[in-house]
């Protein structure tokens, strides 16, 4: 996938919520910066400058690990390069690979974020279906490309990828392979065996686990953070109970915790994070693009990678695997780097 490789590179990529640097010398993150501003900063505060410090902080703090060599290239990925980020790229319509990414994107000069030039990678647009609900089956991704493209290509250079202590092999043999992608947004991505992304599904649970957690009566019942290490029978009981009753009946059986004290402070908050994803699966199971692929690749953070691979290892036949650390946390970059290469080749011919 990879027609050439930058010695010294830096990757952004950024989301709803948060914006992350990664600075790449021979394919390896060296160093990393993230700050807690996203492109919904930009939409509540109905202008970038925001966004484009926070990505400047970030540049420049990963700049500092490069003992003074420039990188080759910036490349910004995810919703730094839609409408309400630093410049808006149109999506590119699956299926897609890197090379139709790398036509698209586009070179911006932006001197309040970077001393050189930012190459901004497109999103993927998944088409409409026909018939009458035909609109339902579209979708977009902005970011998500880069994850899936970086996590196919790193798979493809070992050819043999361990996941959760076995050695999964996956080839270019493979039909049909989906990388889930839980974070604010969770994406569902089938890609084929030549590494090309044929579409993606959506679901907004990530953010309303946020919005049902801060800005609803459930506030005064859960902590100010959700937790990274939830406890995992309170996380069974919001699965089972949302089974059984529904989420808005979940949602508010935190309050009802509360108030009859069946369930402590960082009990509640596991309780609504695994009410919120089993609901969430629930649905993904059953979505065409969950119907009989090869195999299904979980990323993202911890815990929701391990808690979405276990309830959709409950549910379907087809084997699901959990990417290990150092997979999910490369795959964005390398994604960006098989793009940024590709518009290199481009340009070179």
């Amino acid at each position: 996938m990879f027609p050439g490789k930058f010695r010294l590179a830096i990757a952004l990529d950024g989301g709803t919520t948060n914006t992350r640097a990664r600075l790449l010398r021979d394919g390896q993150v060296v160093a990393t910066s993230r700050r807690s501003v996203g492109v919904r900063d930009s939409v509540l505060s109905a202008g970038r400058t925001g966004l484009a410090m926070a990505v400047r902080d970030a540049l420049a703090e990963v700049v500092r690990a490069a003992d003074g060599h420039a990188p080759e290239v910036i490349v910004a990925a995810g919703m730094l390069s839609s409408e309400v980020g630093l410049a808006a790229v149109p999506h590119v319509l699956a299926p897609a690979g890197p090379r139709e990414l790398a036509r698209a994107a586009v070179v911006r000069h932006l001197p309040e974020v970077a001393d050189q030039p930012i190459l901004f990678i497109p999103g993927v647009r998944t088409p409409p279906s026909e018939g009458r609900d035909g609109w339902a089956d579209a979708d977009l991704m902005r970011g998500e490309e880069c994850e899936t493209l970086g996590a196919w290509s790193l798979f493809s250079e070992s050819d043999r990828q361990a996941g959760r202590g076995e050695s999964i092999p996956v080839t270019a043999n493979t039909s049909r392979t989906v990388f889930l992608w839980p974070g604010s947004h969770t994406k569902a991505v089938e890609v084929d065996a030549e590494g090309r992304i044929l579409r993606s599904y959506t679901s907004l649970a990530g953010e309303l686990t946020g919005a049902l957690a801060g800005h609803t009566l459930l506030a005064a019942s859960l902590p100010e953070h959700l937790p990274d290490d939830p406890d995992l029978d309170a996380v069974a009981a919001g699965a089972r109970l949302v089974t059984r009753s529904g989420l808005g009946r979940a949602a508010f059986l935190v309050r009802i915790a509360a108030l009859g004290g069946a369930l402590d402070a960082h009990e509640r908050a596991s309780f609504l994070v695994g009410a919120v994803i089993a609901d969430d699966v629930a649905n993904l199971v059953r979505q065409p693009i969950l119907d009989a692929p090869a195999r299904i690749w979980v990323g993202g953070r911890q815990p929701q990678r391990s808690l979405y691979a276990r309830w959709l290892r409950e549910q379907l036949e087809a084997p699901v695997l959990e990417l290990d650390d150092d997979v999910a946390n490369r795959a964005s970059a390398m994604g960006a780097l098989a793009v940024a290469a590709h518009h290199r080749d481009e340009e070179l011919r």
